[in-house]
């Protein structure tokens, strides 16, 4: 009996497990570890969960709940938001090291891009390896090609060997209306 007891009280599952579990990412697993919403054990270089812990996990939204979606709007004086989307792989094998990576980059506040007013980095649900990287500028705040591309390369370096930068597209576009 007490061996059945410490069995169950050790039973540990995987963030990519969790994340199944739950019905979400493992990268909002990491955010939930972050956040201290959700309990994990750091072993061997891996995170661990409780799996009672994750089974009575109830997410929460973060912040306040909108109550009703804010207005479409345009900026005045002839102000636009620009926005670099990049659509990237990761390397295969590589999407829990890329969700360390960008954990850590967040809680060390790098690679911000100065001027931004938005930054996602998004993976597709179909396909997590398929990883959209979108940063939002006013143009007004946006600094010269030069600044944005030397942040580029230090962000892909950074990443170079969890992402495949050379399956990388690049787009610019220009907000028509916004929220």
């Amino acid at each position: 009996m007490k061996d059945e007891h410490i069995s169950r009280t050790r039973d540990f599952v995987r963030t990519s497990e969790a994340a199944e579990m739950l019905g979400v990412s493992y990268f909002t697993v990491y955010e939930y570890i972050r956040e201290k919403r959700l309990a994990a054990e750091l072993i061997g270089g891996i995170y661990m969960l409780p799996r009672k812990a994750v089974e009575e996990f109830k997410p929460k939204p973060t912040g306040r709940v909108r109550t009703k979606p804010p207005p479409w709007r345009v900026y005045r004086a002839g102000a636009k938001v620009r926005g670099m989307h990049i659509r990237v792989r990761a390397r295969k094998g590589q999407q829990e090291q890329l969700a360390k990576k960008l954990n850590t980059i967040q809680e060390e506040q790098r690679h911000l891009f100065p001027g931004t007013m938005q930054r996602y980095i998004f993976e597709d649900e179909e396909n997590p390896a398929n990883v959209t990287i979108s940063l939002i500028w006013k143009d007004t705040e946006m600094p010269d090609e030069t600044a944005v591309q030397q942040d580029l390369v230090a962000f892909r370096e950074e990443l170079a060997n969890v992402l495949d930068w050379e399956t990388a597209e690049y787009t610019i576009k220009r907000a028509i209306i916004h929220t």
